[in-house]
Order: structure tokens, then sequence, then C-alpha cells
């Protein structure tokens, strides 16, 4: 595998990472009643969703195709 193949395939395995935590961070937000545990989840979640756009952000620089595919979904 070439370096920048390599970098693509770890970043994106990050971002699956993150959307995943986001996922969770959000199931524990729904299974409680507790103000304080919502909204200090949910600010943890929110700092997960900004490093995927962080993420693609990155592999749309390096990966002129899955850039062209967003382009073509005006993202």
């Amino acid at each position: 595998m070439s370096d920048l193949s390599t970098d693509l395939n770890n970043l994106r395995e990050d971002l699956k990472d993150e959307l995943l935590a986001i996922n969770h961070y959000q199931s524990h937000i729904d299974a409680t009643d507790n103000p304080e545990i919502q909204k200090q989840l949910g600010h943890i979640r929110d700092e997960e969703k900004e490093h995927v756009a962080e993420l693609v952000k990155l592999l749309r620089q390096l990966d002129p195709t899955e850039d062209d595919k967003f382009l073509k979904e005006g993202i």
C-alpha cells in the first residue's frame, strides 16, 4: 500500500470511529433523565461531530474522487 493509500484508509477508520462515538453518546443521552449528564454528553457528542467534519475535509483534500462525489451531491 502506498503512503497515501494508508493515510486514506486510516482517516476512513477514524471517521468510522467518530460516527460510532456519536451514536454511543447519543444512546447514553437518550437513556438518562439527568439534565446535567445530558448536557455534558451532548457537548462531547458535538465535539465528535466536529471531528467528523475535520476528517471529511481531509479526505476531500486528499482524494479527488471522493471530493467529486461530495460536489455532485451539492455538499
